[in-house]
Parts: structure tokens; C-alpha cells; sequence
């Protein structure tokens, strides 16, 4: 389906396809609108996702009968993702029966195997559970070869507005909120070492065998393969399984682009196509690189404010959704204050380490956290104690070298595949050198943590 769908070229072929699936799958105007009467553009895409935005006109008069075609290949498969979101949506009560006037069209791109397939139908579920509980945006439809998402008029974060002490705590509830989900998937903390491993492979037999562009990617190739990838990850997961950190349903991957404040109406459209490239779940870091967003500065977030006082956020891209140690969830997010992808030229990103949390910024992030965590999953919340911050500190110290060594080998499997101009190379270079201060800097500290840490810290630095 996704094949035969990328094979309409033009838009006004994709404009019809787009019609005929909105048609399947909304109601009211939607059953009867003319495709040539939609408004309709395509936002981004690459060879993971295509992504369209489609709009019924504002004038009621072009809501004409529409003369229904043929059955449609996407009324005729069904997926189980398919029937798992009917079920999920005919239970929840945040869908509302008002037909969307605008909604996102996803289309997914290149699927290869039984588990890519698997993997988009637990980013479905995933998505739908999120959307349900006002964590993400809601669920109009899926299909074989896409789905159709809620339209916000948004904005990704810029890495700069991650400090904001008002943006920073409301982003600790939202992670409070998600980790404290029930989601139908294993349980077991696994994920995070099958992804590295399935990487590692792919970095040994394909991408660190490549010969580099120039100069400079010939030397950091060269530098990256002299690394034993095998013995960090082995240090690694022994050195984390001495840190008590609690199992979760995690994010994953909470840097800025993924997520979204809510703009005014007025100002929303205009700003449509800057919005939703972090829709894409392919560009992952390096989707802000096309953004335009000089113009936003830190003060335009009182324009985002709430009745109650509080930024309105919304959480996207749920492709790396997976139980895992809270400890990474938040190293990650916390790692990220460093990391800036709107640089124009290459690499296409700037990097300030100096930008990551202070102690004290940390302190407070954490001290939200726990505060709405507990509200979340107990009939009796309780404030969290000083003990509570600093175990999570110290969780926090320890997963940071997870976070570093996890995008190092992310960078390496996209250095070649992807087709989007971005320093993977320098990306995964600057990543691995900071998982190798760290380490440095964890096993030499003096409150290093438990005997038995100490021993495995002392091995092979």
C-alpha cells in the first residue's frame, strides 16, 4: 500500500488520494467535498514519512455532493493497528463527534520486513494511547499505508526555550505523565540494548566501511572504527545495572523538535510549514535544519500561556517509545539543552556544552517530576524528599553516557542511508567524545556510588 500510494507523482494525483482516504475515514464534509475544492500541500518528507496537510474550503458552498467512487485499496486492508485504534477510539471519550475541519496526512514511506511493520503498528497503538490521554494529538484514522493525525497549530520548542524555568517544569509533567502510563507493550527494560546492538551491526558490517566525502569524514570514519563499540556497550550495561532506576514507559527522544506549543489561531497557518517538519519521524535530529525560526525569540512564549498560567505542550514523535530506566529518559532530555539543529551550514547543528542543565536546574526539573509523578500513580502524593532528588541525580549522572553512546551509534547506521544534509559523521564524533569524558568524570568521582560500581568503574576506562 505504501509503495502504490508513493507512486502518485503529482499533486494532483496525491490530492485525489489524499480526498479518497479522508473520505473513507472522516465524516460529515469530508463524505462529499470535491479533492479539487481541499486545501491541500504537502509540509515534508523523506524516505521514512510524507506528510500533507489537508483542510475542507471555508466557504460552505464548495462542500458539494461528491460522487463516491470504487472501493478504495485502503477500505479493503485493514490492519491489526487498524482495528486496535477503532476499539481504543470507540472507548475513549476525547474524541470528539465534530468532524475535523484540517487534519495531517501521514503516509508512511519505505517499509521494509515484519519488523518495520511491527514497529509501525506499536507507533499506532502508542500514538492513539498518548492521544487519548491529551499527551499528544489525536487519531482520526489508520490505514494500511499511513494515517491521519489532528492538526495543532504548533510550534517545536527552540533548544534555548528548554531552560525556561515555565516551559522546563511543564515539560517534567508531561515525562511525569507518560512515565506513569500503562501501555500494552513487554515490560522488560530491553530495549534500549537491542536497539544498540541491531545499530552496532549495521555501523560494523555497512556504514564504518564506507569511504568518506573528503578529508575530514575519511578521518573521523577512521577514528570511529578504531573504537571496540562491542566492549563499551558491554562495560556499559553492567556498569547501569548497578544504578536503581525505576522501569517506566518512556519517550525516549524529548529534545525540542519533538515537542510542540500551541500558537494562536490566528498566527497558526502561516506558520504551518515550519511547524510540522519535526513531524517527521526520519529527520529526528537534524529536522530542524530547514526551520526558519530567527524571528521566535523567548518572550513570544507569554503568547502561549494557558488560562492557568501554564505553557500548553504537545508531545510528538513516539517513534522510540519503549519501557526503559526513567534515569535515561531524563539524562536524555537533559543532554539535549546542548544540542541546537537550526545551524544553516554544516554540520548543521551547534553545540554548547556549557548550555546542559545547571545543578540547580536539574534540582528543579526533578523536583516537578516527582511531584506529579507521585499525583499520577498514588491516592496519596507525597512532596519529594531530599533523598528522592538526589538518587534521581545520581540516576541521571549514570545515564548520560547511555544518551551519548546510544545517538553516537544512531548517527553512525544515518551517516550514509540518509539523505538529508546533516554532519552525522561530526554528530556521531562529538557524541562518542562526551560519553568518554563522562565516563572519565563518573568513574573518578568520590561518591562514584555502591562497592560494587566502583570495581566495574575501575575496569578499562
Amino acid at each position: 500500500m505504501a509503495k502504490k500510494l508513493q507512486m502518485c507523482g503529482t499533486e494532483t494525483e496525491m490530492r485525489e488520494v489524499a480526498a479518497r482516504i479522508c473520505r473513507n475515514y472522516l465524516h460529515g464534509a469530508w463524505k462529499s467535498v470535491d479533492p479539487t475544492e481541499l486545501e491541500f500541500r504537502r509540509i515534508s518528507g523523506g524516505l521514512s514519512n510524507f506528510l500533507y496537510y489537508v483542510a475542507l474550503p471555508e466557504d460552505p458552498s464548495k462542500l458539494c455532493t461528491f460522487t463516491k467512487r470504487e472501493s478504495s485499496p485502503e477500505t479493503e486492508l485493514e490492519t491489526v493497528a487498524s482495528k486496535l485504534v477503532k476499539k481504543s477510539m470507540a472507548r475513549s471519550n476525547s474524541f470528539s463527534i465534530e468532524e475535523p475541519k484540517k487534519v495531517l496526512l501521514r503516509i508512511y514511506g519505505q517499509v521494509h520486513g515484519e519488523r518495520a511493520m511491527d514497529a509501525i503498528v506499536t507507533e499506532s497503538v502508542i500514538f492513539t494511547l498518548l492521544s487519548e490521554r491529551r499527551l499528544g494529538p489525536k487519531l482520526h484514522g489508520v490505514f494500511s499505508g499511513g494515517r491521519i493525525e489532528e492538526y495543532i497549530p504548533a510550534r517545536p520548542l527552540l533548544t534555548r526555550e528548554l531552560a525556561e524555568p515555565a516551559l522546563s517544569m511543564k515539560i517534567a509533567e508531561k515525562m511525569a505523565a507518560i512515565h506513569s502510563m500503562d501501555i500494552p507493550l513487554s515490560k522488560e527494560p530491553n530495549w534500549l540494548w537491542k536497539t544498540m546492538w541491531k545499530w552496532l551491526k549495521i555501523c560494523k558490517d555497512e556504514r564504518l566501511n564506507t569511504i568518506g566525502k573528503n578529508e575530514e569524514e575519511q578521518r573521523i570514519i577512521k577514528q570511529l572504527k578504531s573504537i571496540d563499540f562491542n566492549k563499551e556497550i558491554d562495560w556499559l550495561k553492567k556498569f547501569l545495572a548497578t544504578v536503581e532506576s525505576p522501569v517506566v514507559f518512556c519517550h525516549n527522544d524529548m529534545q525540542e523538535g519533538n515537542i510542540l506549543m500551541l500558537e494562536d489561531s490566528a498566527n497558526a497557518d502561516d506558520e504551518m510549514t515550519t511547524i510540522f517538519q519535526a513531524y517527521d519521524v526520519e529527520h529526528h535530529k537534524s529536522s530542524k535544519e530547514n526551520y526558519h525560526l530567527d524571528e521566535i525569540s523567548s518572550d513570544s512564549i507569554s503568547s502561549h500561556i494557558s488560562d492557568s498560567g501554564e505553557p500548553k505542550l504537545f508531545l510528538i514523535d513516539f517513534e522510540y517509545c519503549a519501557y526503559n530506566h526513567r534515569g535515561f529518559d531524563i539524562a536524555n532530555h537533559f543532554q539535549e539543552w546542548a544540542y541546537d539543529y537550526t545551524n544553516d551550514a554544516h554540520p548543521f547543528y551547534h553545540e554548547c556544552q556549557d548550555d546542559c542543565p545547571t545543578l540547580e536546574q536539574k534540582e528543579i526539573f526533578i523536583k516537578e517530576y516527582l511531584k506529579h509523578y507521585s499525583s499520577n500513580v498514588s491516592e496519596e502524593p507525597q512532596e519529594p524528599s531530599i533523598d528522592d532528588v538526589n538518587h534521581l541525580l545520581n540516576e541521571v549522572e549514570a545515564f548520560a553516557l547511555a544518551s551519548h553512546l546510544f545517538w553516537t551509534l544512531w548517527s553512525i547506521v544515518n551517516a550514509s542511508k540518509s539523505q538529508i544534509p546533516f554532519g552525522y559523521w561530526e554528530y556521531a564524533l562529538s557524541r562518542f567524545e562526551t560519553y568518554q569524558r563522562l565516563k572519565i568524570e563518573v568513574i573518578k568521582k568520590d561518591n562514584c556510588g555502591l562497592p560494587q560500581k566502583r570495581k566495574i568503574c575501575e575496569v578499562d576506562i
